[in-house]
């Protein structure tokens, strides 16, 4: 019915218009492999890049504060100010989950405690899983804390009511060919 994709447009407001079709708590989306997630509310507003990142990152520093969270480099300044006030450390680095994640191995080698690795395209890693690229895993603790904060009357979204989202976003991927003189191709 959509592609499996939690970046792609259509799936995501497939997902959206599902959920409140359904009145539904949560919806998911996955991509083919279950390595990249998404999420959406029970308003039926997505949870994906900066607020699937400040969503899970809110969870890890309730259980142990102090400890740096490992995103790729295009996250928002929102996103870097949310951890702080959270008692967390941001810590972006360079693009690709591997790269995400073989920084938050370093750093946990080098005694900075470092609960997750995580691209603003859903690419999720965590240390208590091995920082296997997990999206199952991932929202798998997001379906815990929203069972546990159902108990107490609140929802997923009040954890990153307080986040501070960009005016405007949108990622650009430019289809370059193996054949082409990339300096040539970058003036026109």
């Amino acid at each position: 019915n959509h592609i499996p994709n939690p970046e792609d447009p259509v799936a995501v407001k497939y997902i959206c218009d599902k959920v409140k079709a359904v009145n539904a708590d949560f919806g998911i989306i996955f991509d083919t492999d279950v390595d990249r997630a998404g999420a959406v509310d029970d308003l039926g507003e997505e949870i994906n890049r900066n607020k699937l990142i400040a969503l899970i990152s809110a969870i890890l520093l309730e259980e142990k504060g102090g400890a740096y969270i490992v995103t790729d480099s295009i996250t928002s300044d929102g996103l870097k100010t949310f951890i702080e006030a959270k008692g967390g450390v941001h810590h972006r680095f360079k693009r690709g989950y591997k790269n995400v994640i073989n920084e938050a191995i370093k750093l946990n080698k080098e005694g900075k405690y470092c609960p997750l690795a995580i691209e603003t395209s859903g690419h999720a890693a965590l240390k208590e899983n091995y920082f296997l690229d997990d999206g199952a895993y991932l929202v798998t603790r997001l379906l815990v804390k929203m069972a546990k904060l159902k108990n107490t009357g609140k929802k997923l979204r009040d954890l990153i009511a307080d986040l501070a989202l960009p005016a405007e976003s949108a990622e650009i991927r430019m289809g370059f060919k193996a054949d082409v003189d990339f300096k040539v191709y970058g003036k026109n």
